[in-house]
């Protein structure tokens, strides 16, 4: 068996002893691909294991905007709307599905018009909240570590929604922007539906309740609300 001589720890993939710090250098690996829509990497057959598609901003300092795992097919993200259009797009795999995840290609790119597409009426949390045919058909939606399954646990989620508590303020509106995206309308959001459900995912919500922050979550928390809330706010627009 052909070895690769690396000095950092080393795992096994196929065959071959290769660098935690790069699969990439092992060979020509594919490259995820950018539009001014989405973001794609097929997975190819080897090595088998967790792939882990990532999207930022580009150049540093960087921002996240979407990550998506998967162990085959296609992973593709949603190109939010920035105000460069310049993105890089990363690809790591953990081998095996255990140890560190590696890192196998990336892409940069500028794109201009990103994050413009989908045209679908943007509706606010007052109608999804009154609506419940429509609301129950894109159930089920993640907020930060919490599912909505039913009607009845989004209809909670809507009446918490005062922003006396910014955590339940934050979770409302982003219920309804995550509702309208799976109805057909822009994209541009998807970058800040990301951070949300990061900050939800952080401040370990589990449904409506009242939550201690610091003034800097809430801070962060009300600034994702007020993008979210001028998103549903904005009717059929493609652009944020």
């Amino acid at each position: 068996m052909r070895r690769l001589a690396y000095s950092l720890a080393t795992v096994l993939v196929a065959g071959s002893v290769l660098g935690t710090a790069g699969v990439a250098s092992a060979g020509i690996h594919a490259k995820p691909v950018i539009t001014a829509t989405q973001v794609t990497f097929t997975i190819p057959a080897s090595p088998a294991g967790v792939w882990r598609l990532a999207i930022t901003t580009y150049p540093p300092p960087t921002q996240r905007l979407g990550e998506t795992l998967g162990q085959s097919g296609t992973l593709t993200l949603a190109v939010p709307q920035t105000s460069t259009c310049s993105f890089q797009a990363d690809v790591k795999v953990q081998a095996g599905g255990v140890g560190p995840f590696v890192l196998y290609s990336s892409s940069k790119a500028v794109v201009p018009g990103c994050g413009q597409s989908g045209t679908g009426q943007r509706l606010t949390p007052g109608y999804w909240k009154n609506h419940e045919t429509a609301t129950t058909a894109l159930l089920p939606q993640s907020l930060g570590g919490y599912t909505v399954s039913t009607f009845a646990q989004a209809q909670a989620v809507f009446d918490a929604m005062k922003c006396s508590d910014a955590v339940d303020c934050l979770a409302g509106h982003l219920l309804a922007a995550q509702l309208d995206v799976a109805n057909g309308s822009s994209i541009c959001i998807s970058g800040v539906i990301f951070q949300a459900n990061e900050l939800l995912t952080k401040l370990g919500y589990a449904g409506p309740a009242s939550y201690t922050v610091t003034p800097s979550e809430r801070a962060q928390a009300l600034s994702f609300e007020q993008a979210l809330d001028n998103y549903t706010n904005d009717s059929t627009s493609t652009s944020c």
